[in-house]
């Protein structure tokens, strides 16, 4: 059994793109720019909220300035939409439960701004986490395993004796790359193969199949 269990958000407790898509497409639309399906989106997530407005951005709506100001402007709309249509992921809820029954020491790490990540996790999830951590000044986004460290120092917690769980390969890097084991789900925005190739050490398509990776079941694959 895992001591500590260390979370990816987007696509791994909450399904947030509908509310991503719409938010970017409304700045997409004030300024005439191209608009993209909720595929493409999920497509460009998973790096931050920064690189996801340089990406939907055309190549001359790049400059720093230009995308300080997108930023700005995406930034408040998902401030107003965040919890317009994102939900947990079914059983996500029941599992936490279980968890935190077991003893389990539990976080969430993710690339989305720490404002939005501790807001989000603070309404669908009061009280579960002993700690979440978003992207914060001075701490490199995922891969980069920083933040995965600070969380373990801050909880006590080993490596060794921590599951990494997230639904893309960025995910999995950065816990292989912090030295933790991890653990892919098949639920989220990218692919089972993208997760395999990461060398995912573990794969679950359902929480059910989580908790019996996380409580020592064994691997699924």
């Amino acid at each position: 059994m895992y001591s500590t269990v260390i979370f990816d958000l987007d696509g791994t407790l909450l399904n947030t793109i509908a509310d991503l898509t719409a938010a970017g497409n409304r700045v997409c639309r004030a300024h005439g720019w191209p608009e993209f399906s909720t595929e493409e989106f999920q497509a460009m997530v998973g790096h931050g909220i920064p690189n996801l407005v340089s990406r939907f951005s055309p190549e001359e709506a790049r400059t720093p300035e230009r995308l300080e100001r997108t930023l700005a402007e995406f930034s408040a709309d998902y401030d107003d939409c965040c919890m317009d249509a994102t939900v947990p992921y079914p059983g996500i809820p029941e599992l936490l439960a279980r968890l935190r029954t077991a003893g389990i020491q539990m976080a969430v790490y993710s690339n989305k701004a720490d404002a939005f990540s501790q807001r989000l996790i603070a309404h669908y999830f009061p009280g579960v986490f002993d700690l979440v951590q978003g992207k914060a000044e001075g701490i490199p986004v995922k891969p980069d395993p920083t933040g995965i460290r600070l969380i373990l120092a801050r909880l006590s917690a080993r490596a060794e004796e921590t599951l990494v769980v997230g639904d893309s390969s960025v995910d999995i890097r950065t816990g292989q790359n912090a030295g933790a084991d991890t653990c892919g789900v098949t639920w989220g925005f990218r692919s089972r193969a993208s997760l395999e190739e990461a060398g995912a050490a573990r794969l679950a398509d359902t929480p059910e199949q989580l908790e019996a990776v996380i409580l020592g079941g064994g691997p699924c694959r």
